[in-house]
């Protein structure tokens, strides 16, 4: 199984409380296996599997979080 990586700039994150919202709802989608969050810069990595998630799945997951990706 292959995975990819793939980084969003996320913008409103204030606090660890962001990182953990950003984290649960990365996590929540099928075929996501790790997520780096950076507060200081506002960028989050995602590793996933293609054939299972796709960029518009991960971006719709920040967004429900209540996160902007730029």
């Amino acid at each position: 199984m292959a995975t990819t990586e793939i980084s969003f700039m996320v913008e409103g994150m204030t606090c660890d409380g962001c990182v953990s919202s950003i984290r649960r709802a990365l996590a929540a989608v099928d075929g996501v296996k790790s997520t780096d969050v950076n507060l200081a810069t506002g960028e989050v990595k995602v590793e996933y599997d293609p054939a299972q998630a796709g960029k518009s799945s991960l971006q719709n997951a920040i967004l429900g979080a209540g996160f902007d990706v730029g």
